[in-house]
């Protein structure tokens, strides 16, 4: 290394000692942990930040359904609590699910709403075309207002 002070040139050799070396070595083993730590903490925080997902993998949407009830599949991630219409669902530890619905002849519309531990929510519609027809049953008799002899009245 040179160094130069006013009109002077010096000219200083550094040579490694094995002290410098070992302390050369340790901050270098620092700085590589250091790195895979912020490294693995960013990769992990990653998910969290994209938030809840809701996957259906089974029926796909705008399919039609020729029984009065289906199997809907499905996996979600990164989610606390997981509703359809409103009611729970129960989730596995892998977070796939399976709930039976009725369908009804024309279209059903089905939400799911997932909502993850930060308050952050998805959410999903599927489309099914019911097209079983049910039996509708008989209309109710509709009173006309006059009591007929064997009923009570509780009027005055």
């Amino acid at each position: 290394m040179r160094v130069v002070v006013g009109r002077y040139n010096y000219t200083v050799s550094m040579e490694l000692t094995r002290t410098s070396y070992i302390r050369i070595l340790r901050i270098a083993s620092a700085a590589i942990v250091i790195i895979v730590i912020v490294a693995y903490a960013i990769w992990r925080s990653l998910n969290y930040a994209r938030g809840p997902a809701i996957i259906i993998s089974e029926p796909a949407n705008g399919s039609s359904a020729m029984a009065s009830t289906i199997s809907i599949k499905g996996h979600v991630d990164r989610v606390n609590n997981l509703t359809m219409n409103g009611g729970p669902i129960s989730i596995d530890e892998q977070g796939n699910f399976v709930q039976s619905v009725i369908v009804f002849p024309g279209t059903n519309k089905i939400t799911f709403v997932a909502s993850d531990q930060f308050g952050r929510s998805e959410e999903k519609e599927l489309d099914i075309l019911g097209t079983v027809g049910f039996k509708v049953p008989s209309a109710p008799l509709i009173s006309t207002g006059t009591p007929s002899k064997n009923s009570t009245s509780s009027h005055p």
